[in-house]
């Protein structure tokens, strides 16, 4: 089976445990993401607003403070 996919394969294969995410509601938008050692890192953005998914300090990969 192919799997064409932009998520990393670790993350498509790895069980539901071993991923913890957290949520972070700023705003109107709800951030999911990971706590690292420089702050939040944002993998999911979660809004019915346009604008919240073109504003750059919510980009995919950033570190929240």
């Amino acid at each position: 089976m192919i799997l064409h996919t932009i998520i990393d394969l670790s993350e498509v294969m790895a069980s539901p445990q071993d991923i913890s995410y957290e949520y972070k509601q700023i705003g109107s938008c709800m951030l999911q993401g990971t706590n690292c050692k420089e702050g939040f890192m944002v993998d999911r953005i979660i809004s019915t607003n346009p604008s919240d998914y073109l504003n750059p300090k919510y980009q995919i990969g950033k570190f929240l403070k």
